[in-house]
């Protein structure tokens, strides 16, 4: 059915303006319409003009399109009625051309007799959201001069019957799809047998309050007896009589009954009566049969009773029904589900562990299962309502591997160690967005019935460590377990997926773990994956891999995807299989000569299939990096990148032209050697300025501290002794970086809000333009007290020590005691430095508590002390 998928959506004109028309009206190219040749790709668009009279003229200034428009679209305008002759002659329109007629939403409540006539070639006519009734909305045999028509769209209208209508459709008999709604008192009665090219009929209503027929009668359809295609979501149905479909019974190939929460999955049974044994039905959508904000569904083996009759159902999808758990007998002794059902989907309900587990491998004929999305508090398709997620990648489609075709299935007896039992001839399982959280870190896991298993998504869980082995999964192609929030892969996990092909483990956080050395006597991480095509290790926050040769045992990997990680460097062993590498946005700003010489000897060729993607880093465009420059000029090797860094400024080189010129003026001006200009000068004065130098770095380095106090002291707008200055801040709060959300979340709105006292932090109080040491120096001088917080972290970065040290010397210079040690962690005395210790024995010292009871006293000091 997905090839008449186009019989079910708004016809789609995406045009663009092609040249202005007079009266309003324009000619548009069509970009996408198949009903349309390839040499008559253009639309009549008279949209929304407010026109009360289809035009007998249209645009005149290019004679050679005439015979070229295939569409006329007259949607959204105030017509009323349409009158005979309305496409006799027209001017500048050649109306045997037209396949499409466009009359949506433009308020029309009469259409006469010899309205269409002209229109012989017409197929696809809209009349949807009209105010057209049944018979007063036509002329007798309105429809006689449409004889090609195939699909007409009469939704959003005011019938209350269909007696009339069948006798004016039979008219056309090319008709193949009807949109259509249904009314309580609708029905398709005798008349309509007279359609025998009538396949699909969509009756699903489109928008709320369109669609009311709570009852579906054993006469409803009565004269659709050739029908393929019915759809009939969204229609507020609350019952559907036994007989209902039985006039379709030899020929339906796709029901849709989703989105009528009332039918149930008991009357979803009872509806099905009148397709038992049918050998035609091949695809049933019961989706959202049930209100999801009752309680939880619990499937019965005699809510299957008639569905298990059906000899050719292949897809049956059950999504967002809020399905809790399944019957026992559902599987045993025998699977409730016909042998046929090849797609299950049971998507966005709630199921939970039962008895019925045990014996879910009696449904043994399945081959495509989606449970995605289970325990989701919302709609998670809410806006999927007339379609649903095409099980699909570029991979393994769903028809390779979902309808594979085999000379038998299999039934496996399983042994005892199994850890889950699943259908012997599933080929691809979707469980993604579930919330799962399995222990996977203190046994092997056994999976049995998995040997045709070809696809594994268990993405969007919880699946946090990857530690423990799974068997079973040997012949397994594709597996996705990206955004599970895993922070531990130990070296093993990955053994037994021999087979594997693809493999997405993207948006994690696996940085930490590559960092570490995770490797066997006999290989790394990945040595097993010998079968490897795609790696995905995207957005996990790697920095560097310790295992330099992690990726060499992918003999055969073609792409490997990086992107948007932390990378600082990139000197790895690569497999020479490599087609494709994506490294943008990381922190790149070279390539080694290792690792362009690899690149070219993989790429040797004037042909090369090669590409590395280097968007969104941090190249330079220096002198040290030129013959990186030139590298890239030069190679074989397909390469993207946008910018570089020339002198603070970022350089544009996606162009060939534009790299060329920045290699240029590096070579002829940035890099020439010019030595020789300042040789004879430097050698006359490096003996005297060695002298002076060395002096003067002894009295700079001896007073270097209180030479940079009085070097910022100068931008001072008044001097102050004692304590007689009134202060802008309470507090200068000297703190690592690693810190920063500390004091965001905890610090400022204890001190500030709570306290009532006045910080200065430098993310949020240094003025912009200004050197962080001015900006320092400024902050300290204007603020009553300053506190340091001290860590390991404080201790290892320089500009806490120039704090520190700033302090000290605004603290000796104003002759007040200004500075508050706060002790963040336990660290040994021995790891202080000495001007700590001083500090100790001299300053106010504070310890942060390890209890959080302690918090509420710990704040109250440090604010006293503060204020002191």
């Amino acid at each position: 059915m997905e090839n008449s998928a186009y019989l079910f959506g708004t016809i789609l004109m995406t045009a663009n303006l092609f040249v202005a028309a007079i009266n309003g009206c324009e000619i548009d190219e069509i970009k996408t319409y198949n009903l349309c040749s390839p040499n008559m790709n253009f639309t009549m668009n008279c949209r929304n003009l407010s026109l009360t009279e289809v035009p007998k003229s249209y645009p005149n200034q290019k004679p050679e399109l005439y015979d070229k428009v295939c569409a006329i679209d007259l949607s959204l305008n105030s017509f009323s009625d349409l009158k005979n002759g309305t496409f006799l002659n027209v001017s500048n329109l050649n109306t045997s051309t037209i396949r499409i007629l466009n009359f949506s939403f433009s308020n029309i409540s009469y259409i006469s007799t010899e309205a269409f006539q002209g229109l012989k070639y017409l197929q696809y006519l809209n009349l949807s959201g009209n105010s057209l009734s049944c018979p007063d909305g036509f002329g007798k045999g309105v429809f006689e001069f449409l004889i090609n028509l195939r699909y007409l769209n009469i939704k959003e209208n005011n019938f209350d019957t269909f007696d009339c209508l069948g006798k004016e459709l039979g008219y056309l008999r090319n008709l193949e799809g009807l949109y259509a709604e249904l009314c309580e008192n609708c029905a398709f009665g005798k008349d309509f047998e007279k359609l025998l090219n009538l396949k699909n009929v969509s009756l699903s209503g489109r928008s709320s309050g369109t669609c009311n027929a709570k009852v579906l009668h054993n006469y409803t359809f009565e004269g659709l007896t050739m029908v393929k295609g019915l759809w009939l979501s969204s229609c507020n149905i609350s019952e559907i009589e036994a007989n209902t479909f039985r006039p379709m019974n030899k020929s339906l190939t796709h029901l849709d009954i989703s989105y009528n929460e009332k039918i149930q999955f008991h009357g979803m049974n009872k509806g099905l009566y009148g397709l038992r044994f049918s050998s035609a039905l091949s695809a049933l959508n019961v989706n959202r049969i049930h209100n999801v904000h009752e309680i939880g569904v619990k499937i019965k083996a005699s809510d299957l009773e008639n569905l298990s009759t059906l000899q050719n159902l292949s897809k049956l999808f059950m999504d967002l029904n809020k399905i809790e758990i399944f019957d026992e007998e559902v599987f045993f002794p025998t699977s409730k589900f016909p042998t046929s059902l090849r797609v299950l989907t049971i998507a966005g309900n709630r199921i939970s562990f039962g008895k019925y587990i045990a014996f879910i491998h009696t449904a043994a004929n399945i081959t495509c299962l989606d449970i995605s999305r289970q325990h989701l508090y919302y709609d998670p398709f809410i806006n999927e309502h007339y379609g649903r997620e095409v099980m699909n990648e570029e991979s393994l489609s769903v028809d390779d591997v979902c309808f594979k075709k085999s000379n038998s299935f299999q039934v496996y007896t399983f042994p005892r160690n199994c850890s889950l039992f699943i259908p012997p001839n599933l080929r691809r399982v979707k469980w993604r967005k579930s919330f799962l959280n399995f222990d996977l870190n203190d046994k092997v896991y056994h999976i049995c019935g998995a040997t045709n298993l070809l696809s594994l998504d268990l993405s969007f869980n919880l699946f946090s460590k990857w530690v423990s082995p799974i068997k079973g999964l040997e012949n397994l192609k594709h597996l996705d377990l990206s955004e599970n929030y895993c922070n531990e892969v130990a070296p093993n996990f990955f053994d037994h997926f021999t087979e594997l092909q693809r493999l997405n483990i993207s948006r994690n956080y696996l940085g930490t773990t590559f960092e570490k050395t995770l490797t066997y006597e006999h290989g790394g991480i990945f040595r097993n994956l010998t079968q490897l095509i795609d790696l995905d290790l995207s957005h996990n926050e790697i920095v560097r891999f310790l295992d330099r040769g992690l990726l060499k045992g992918l003999t055969n990997i073609h792409h490997l995807y990086l992107h948007s990680n932390r990378l600082i460097e990139w000197d790895y062993d690569m497999p020479n299989s490599l087609k494709l590498i994506d490294l943008s946005q990381n922190k790149l700003s070279n390539l080694s000569s290792k690792v362009r010489d690899h690149f070219d000897k993989v790429c040797n060729k004037c042909t090369c299939n090669m590409t590395l993607i280097l968007l969104n880093n941090f190249f330079k465009c220096d002198c040290d990096n030129l013959p990186f420059l030139t590298w890239m000029l030069s190679t074989n090797v397909n390469i993207k990148i946008d910018t570089c860094i020339l002198n603070s400024e970022e350089k544009g080189i996606s162009k060939k032209s534009d790299l060329k010129k920045i290699i240029h003026d590096l070579k002829m001006d940035i890099c020439n050697d010019k030595t020789w200009i300042t040789w004879t000068v430097g050698t006359v004065c490096v003996v005297f300025g060695s002298l002076v130098s060395i002096v003067a770095s002894l009295m700079v380095y001896r007073y270097r501290w209180k030479l940079r106090y009085l070097y910022y002291r100068r931008n001072r707008r008044f001097n102050h002794e004692g304590f007689e200055r009134l202060f802008e801040n309470d507090a200068f709060v000297s703190y690592a970086k690693s810190n920063a959300s500390f004091i965001k979340r905890y610090m400022v709105p204890s001190l500030e809000k709570e306290r009532g006292l006045r910080l200065w932090v430098a993310d949020r109080n240094s003025m912009p333009g200004t050197s962080i040491a001015e900006n320092i120096t400024h902050g300290i001088n204007i603020s009553r007290k300053s506190v340091l917080l001290i860590d390991k972290a404080y201790l290892k970065e320089s500009w806490c020590n120039y704090e520190m040290n700033m302090a000290h010397v605004e603290s000796t210079e104003t002759k007040r005691k200004l500075i508050i040690i706060v002790l963040m962690n336990d660290i040994p005395l021995k790891k202080l430095p000495i001007c700590i210790m001083r500090f100790l024995r001299s300053e106010q010292t504070l310890e942060y508590p390890k209890h959080k009871q302690d918090l509420d006293t710990f704040w109250t000091d440090l604010a006293d002390q503060i204020m002191s």
